[in-house]
């Protein structure tokens, strides 16, 4: 054989490999498994053809550290919750207001009249527009973690990662419903979350879109639980999610489009209004190694905002 001829079948048995191991979830119950860590991923750590990257068009550096969290709220002001508090800036980057919490934020969304809906661990809590705490809403359950928030005009969403299930809450914080149950015929498998990344997002309709890390996809409900559809495969290729439980965040922007992040071969990318791949927005090369939590945010105006918990900041694309 010549040396052409066995390079192209290396290639070939790594592609069958890594194929392989992107369609076996891994159960974990951390941010990454160890079997993650030790995966070499080099020969796909590159951006393809089919998506350049966009130019970064900005950056936003709040006063906060160790930051965690992030959400987009009215007038496009950006929401950045981190181990100890949450702070309000616009899109120049200027502090508008930061206000310390009693933990960690696991996950932020904001109403349309200015309310921040703050996950801390197993329990949301409500500030105004002023960082005044509303209220203190109960755990949905004695074991929940919460890994996302979402809001729409009536409902609030709340992702939980060892339930494996959506919670329904209304704005007054009152339990109304838990979405993603499996279903038989449609859903046998329910909810496959083998790691702490759960991601929740409202369409412009008020129906919620959920990650199914572990199946690779991204499934659509309506705003009462039915479930709709589905997009998404796994996949080393720019199109598709890989690892063990990927996208690892994601978010719907104005017009119905997405944006999506995932952890270990690190990638943020576009998707359309149906799920079709619109391009690779950032790359592996433009991050540290191990950098996990790309949070997501989509404003007015369709800027993608991504958290950099590397770097305690937000990066802006256009």
């Amino acid at each position: 054989m010549s040396g052409t001829g066995k390079l192209v079948l290396v290639a070939g048995v790594i592609a069958l490999v890594l194929t392989v191991w992107c369609l076996i979830p891994a159960p974990c119950s951390k941010c990454a498994t160890p079997a993650e860590c030790r995966y070499d991923v080099g020969a796909v750590k590159k951006t393809g053809a089919n998506g350049l990257p966009c130019v970064r068009a900005g950056w936003i550096k709040p006063t906060l550290s160790n930051v965690t969290a992030l959400a987009v709220g009215p007038s496009d002001r950006i929401v950045v919750g981190s181990n100890a508090g949450i702070e309000v800036l616009d899109v120049l980057g200027q502090s508008l207001l930061s206000f310390t919490v009693p933990g960690p934020v696991r996950a932020l969304a904001a109403s349309a009249n200015g309310d921040i809906f703050a996950g801390l661990d197993n329990h949301v809590e409500v500030y105004g527009a002023d960082g005044v705490r509303k209220a203190v809403w109960k755990s949905p359950s004695t074991k929940t973690m919460i890994t996302s928030v979402a809001v729409s005009s009536n409902f609030v969403f709340i992702a939980d990662c060892q339930n494996r299930i959506v919670w329904r809450f209304t704005l007054a914080g009152e339990m109304s419903g838990r979405i993603g149950d499996k279903e038989p015929s449609r859903r046998p498998e329910g909810f496959v979350v083998p790691s702490a990344f759960f991601d929740v997002a409202t369409a412009p309709d008020g129906s919620l879109w959920a990650v199914n890390p572990g199946m690779h996809r991204l499934e659509h409900f309506t705003a009462d639980g039915m479930f709709l559809s589905s997009w998404g495969r796994a996949s080393v290729e720019d199109d598709g999610f890989c690892g063990c439980c990927n996208p690892s965040n994601m978010a719907v922007a104005p017009d119905g489009s997405f944006v999506t992040s995932e952890k270990h071969i690190v990638r943020v990318k576009r998707y359309d209004a149906t799920g079709r791949f619109a391009g690779v927005i950032s790359g592996p090369r433009e991050w540290g190694k191990g950098v996990v939590g790309l949070d997501l945010a989509v404003d007015s105006k369709g800027r993608i905002f991504v958290l950099d918990p590397a770097a305690d900041g937000v990066r802006v694309y256009p």
